[in-house]
């Protein structure tokens, strides 16, 4: 009777295979729009050029964590990284132990000059990944022990076996032949090399080898195998904040995999998606920026008011907080803080000056928008929505599936993809699709809505009161994880 459960217990360990038929498709179309990515970022000042760089490093370094219910202070890891690439033009910000290890860290996964993969390697990047005082249980820059590494879930007593990695006595030959496989694929032209980094992801996660740490290491380890392949375009995409937004199906397909045959087909396909998905988004923060010089570039000669120009820029910027609907006198005149009347003879001078157009909706549903006749990006980007940390938990999980928000934060229709974010840091950590947005007064707010929000019906309307004091009339904006 076979009893092996998991895919390193096979004798054929670790001779993967996959499907061609599958998997071509997806490179050849993957290292397309890694082109256009190259070329859109090439045609950008050096500037700019670099400030992409800092921003996918950022957000894969905040990612990786996140994937592992982490999270860094963004403003001290950015600062540390802003150091190391020589961005002098980033005002200095404090930095600890911690933010200068991880952008240590990522200057030898992007280094150009890098020598093998070796042991001592990796422990440096777990040390920094764990500074002083680690963790009682850890050996820091060390293998695990000897006890059975399992990945479960579930109380006490309930406990459900995901994964267990191979035992303490078998590791260190496993290690070794990673390593050496590691080192001598990075020249073997025969083997694609996006297919080699999910090959690499797969088998390093699946060893185990650490008794923390194993995931960020492991994606580290794939960004390192990127830039081997492209020194270029893996600095300006974030392969683990697609991971973060798909957390649910990497764990899935993983488990899965790790349990399966040598075939990785199902893993390698994900994998490729990711990366697409990562391009995608690398592509649309170009031309969002794009979009925004070409502005003002024809607008630079307009001497406006600094009012105006705070709100041209949040429309520019697009999403939920740049009213990616268009602005309101009313909303105008928040945001700028200037009078009803100041408010409604500014929009007008903007429209005359062909920095806004107005809606076809009169009266007062009017709206303005940026006048995109000279650019074909603006307008047509993902837009943002920004929640309490204490959300973020319950969003991933998927207990938390609708929002309460007054009039000028619902500008949502069914079917936008929407980039979600913390509100105390904007630090991304999902994506969602709105499906609903529909109207409700506060006074008819019920144990349904409670529900959803997975609160109780008093502490939901406590926590509306906290926001919007006062106000009466909501809208649910209801959605899903994407």
């Amino acid at each position: 009777m076979d009893n092996r459960q998991w895919i390193w217990q096979s004798p054929e360990w670790p001779q993967f295979n996959w499907d061609d038929d599958i998997i071509q498709p997806q490179l050849r179309q993957t290292r397309l729009k890694i082109g256009k990515l190259v070329g859109k970022a090439e045609s950008r000042p050096g500037h700019d050029a670099a400030e992409y760089s800092l921003d996918a490093m950022l957000s894969n370094i905040l990612s990786s964590f996140a994937i592992e219910n982490e999270r860094l202070d963004a403003h001290s890891v950015r600062s540390s990284l802003a150091k190391r690439l020589g961005l002098t033009w980033h005002l200095p910000g404090t930095t600890t132990e911690h933010s200068e290890g991880l952008a240590k860290m990522m200057m030898d996964v992007f280094n150009p000059q890098a020598g093998d993969l070796t042991e001592s390697l990796i422990f440096q990047w777990h040390c920094w990944l764990f500074p002083d005082p680690a963790p009682a249980f850890l050996r820091r820059g060390e293998w695990r022990g000897d006890a059975t590494m399992r990945v479960v879930s579930g109380r006490i007593g309930k406990e459900k076996v995901h994964y267990q990695a191979p035992p303490r006595e078998q590791l260190c030959a496993e290690l070794t032949a990673f390593m050496q496989w590691y080192n001598q694929s990075r020249y073997r032209a025969a083997l694609d090399p996006l297919l080699r980094a999910g090959l690499a992801h797969f088998w390093f996660i699946t060893l185990h080898p650490f008794e923390d740490g194993n995931g960020r290491i492991t994606r580290a380890l794939t960004d390192m195998a990127l830039f081997q392949a492209d020194d270029q375009s893996v600095r300006l995409y974030a392969v683990s904040e697609a991971i973060l937004n798909h957390r649910k199906d990497y764990y899935n397909v993983l488990e899965a995999t790790q349990r399966g045959t040598m075939d990785l087909t199902a893993w390698l396909s994900w994998f490729i998606k990711m990366l697409e998905t990562s391009v995608d988004n690398a592509i649309m923060r170009i031309d969002q920026t794009l979009a925004k010089t070409l502005f003002w570039q024809v607008h630079h000669n307009s001497a406006l008011p600094a009012e105006q120009v705070k709100v041209l820029n949040r429309l520019l910027d697009g999403g939920n907080n740049g009213f990616a609907e268009g602005i309101s006198a009313g909303q105008y005149q928040k945001v700028a803080k200037v009078s009803k009347a100041t408010a409604t003879r500014h929009l007008a001078d903007l429209v005359a000056r062909g920095c806004l157009t107005k809606t076809a909706a009169g009266g007062r549903s009017s709206r303005y928008i940026i006048n995109n006749t000279f650019s074909p990006f603006i307008g047509n980007f993902m837009k943002d929505i920004t929640f309490y940390g204490r959300f973020e938990d319950d969003i991933l999980a998927g207990r938390k599936t609708i929002t309460l928000r007054e009039a000028s934060d619902a500008n949502f229709s069914a079917g936008d993809k929407v980039r979600v974010s913390r509100y105390e840091d904007d630090v991304f950590f999902c994506n969602i699709e709105v499906i609903s947005v529909t109207p409700v007064m506060f006074d008819d707010l019920n144990e349904k809505h409670a529900v959803q929000e997975n609160m109780t019906l008093e502490q939901l309307k406590d926590v509306i009161s906290e926001i919007y004091p006062g106000l009466k009339e909501l809208f649910m904006i209801e959605f899903r994880l994407i």
